[in-house]
């Protein structure tokens, strides 16, 4: 009977853990606000920058930007107050926006715009293309591994933002990246 005991109690109690790794994070999943909002198009949109200025120590007290939502979309929570990441039903668009702030020499900073995407294990390289849409003026850049995948870095007096467009083709992405550009200026958070 004592071998009997040792041998069912483990058994039960590995059930157990089981049912409740099973039942668990469904209910966990259930409870969790919805991690997405609708967004409308035309919605200001405004992400704080990070960066050595955005503790106002640059003589310019820009440390945030603001830009318009291109088209009826989705915004996920990302826990970052200094990126915006959008998606849409439409041919699976989505845009990504992050703003830094501090940029002193744009040509040294670029490259280092596209780190955090390298650190994501993302491939990013410069196409030789140009953006210069409203305030702001940088370089284009290609996803080669993401269908439609292309971004931007650009910059607006010491303010600099990424965007990153991924879904049907390159040229509706650069779209989405001149819509969000056109909108957004460069403001104090």
């Amino acid at each position: 009977m004592v071998r009997l005991v040792h041998s069912v109690v483990p058994a039960i109690g590995a059930a157990g853990a089981l049912a409740v790794a099973l039942v668990v994070p469904p209910l966990l999943s259930s409870a969790v606000p919805v991690r997405e909002t609708e967004v409308a198009a035309g919605t200001s949109i405004k992400i704080i920058a990070t960066g050595i200025g955005a503790v106002h120590g640059a003589a310019n007290p820009a440390n945030a930007m603001v830009f318009l939502a291109p088209e009826q979309m989705r915004r996920r929570a990302t826990g970052d107050e200094s990126i915006a990441v959008l998606t849409s039903d439409s041919g699976d668009q989505r845009v990504s926006v992050s703003v830094v702030d501090g940029i002193t020499d744009f040509a040294t900073a670029a490259p280092r715009m596209l780190l955090p995407l390298r650190a994501a294990g993302v491939t990013v390289r410069f196409d030789g293309g140009a953006v210069d849409v409203g305030d702001f003026h940088g370089l284009t850049c290609v996803l080669p591994d993401t269908t439609g995948g292309v971004c931007a870095v650009a910059s607006s007096g010491d303010v600099g933002v990424t965007v990153t467009a991924t879904g049907t083709t390159r040229e509706a992405g650069l779209r989405m990246i001149a819509d969000v550009l056109n909108s957004s200026k460069a403001v104090e958070a």
